[in-house]
């Protein structure tokens, strides 16, 4: 679809709203993008300002193909992230934060798992209230953080935990696990490791690496430093980010 150049649109406080999401998140779905920003609106409404935004230069929309789509076919997923021109205008307007210049690369091959993270760090901040969640690779320049990498960095409200969030789709080798659980007990980023993950291999090797099951994250305070979460306990599947964000193929 071809874009049309826009010269003359005035950002309102919705729009700079996305813009922030989007840094923050990296990636966000076209279900997201309504979920967190135009909620109760027409989808045509949605589509049409977005591509106003599209002309201007300051989000990129795109379009990564789904093998499984239930249309003839394969379907597309839409997907939208924010460029240079739209992180110049978030730190125009909020001189006193550092934002980096360059967006972030997305891959194809990492982009569902990108979107669902969204929906995790949306539901970690409902059921730890106070807290706050910070996508990882805005932190891959922070003292602590380069070692490990996390998907996610969960910071309790009362300051005194910070948590790694890894999101776990599809297992590693045993071999990886061994290399991320010695990271993270060597240094002391974070007080806990919490895995996401519905996939029972990951936590079988996770048992065979830490010599004993991880924790299962339950209502008390946690006693080990490996903990483990169950996906759909977290998304329960009528709400998946999966289904939900299906719905917007072709968008």
């Amino acid at each position: 679809m071809k874009i049309k150049v826009e010269k003359r649109v005035s950002l309102t406080p919705r729009d700079i709203f996305l813009l922030n999401e989007l840094y923050e998140n990296m990636v966000l779905s076209f279900s997201q993008v309504c979920r967190k920003a135009f909620l109760g609106n027409a989808k045509s409404t949605v589509l049409n300002r977005l591509g106003k935004l599209e002309g201007m230069g300051v989000i990129e929309r795109w379009r990564v193909p789904v093998l499984d789509s239930k249309k003839p076919g394969p379907g597309i997923f839409v997907v939208f992230s924010i460029m240079r021109k739209g992180i110049a205008i978030l730190q125009a307007r909020q001189p006193e934060l550092a934002f980096r210049q360059k967006p972030v690369r997305l891959h194809g091959y990492t982009v569902h798992h990108d979107v669902l993270l969204v929906d995790v760090m949306d539901v970690l901040r409902k059921k730890f209230p106070g807290a706050s969640v910070v996508n990882g690779r805005l932190l891959t320049d922070q003292a602590g953080a380069k070692a490990v990498n996390p998907d996610a960095v969960l910071h309790l409200a009362d300051g005194k935990e910070r948590w790694a969030v890894e999101l776990e789709l599809t297992p590693k080798s045993e071999k990886r696990y061994r290399e991320i659980v010695l990271r993270y007990r060597l240094q002391s980023a974070f007080a806990r490791v919490l895995y996401v993950t519905d996939a029972q291999e990951v936590v079988r090797k996770l048992a065979r690496v830490l010599d004993r099951e991880p924790e299962r994250l339950g209502t008390n305070h946690p006693a080990e430093k490996f903990l483990v979460l169950s996906l759909n306990e977290l998304l329960p599947p009528q709400n998946c980010s999966k289904n939900q964000h299906l719905k917007g193929i072709n968008a």
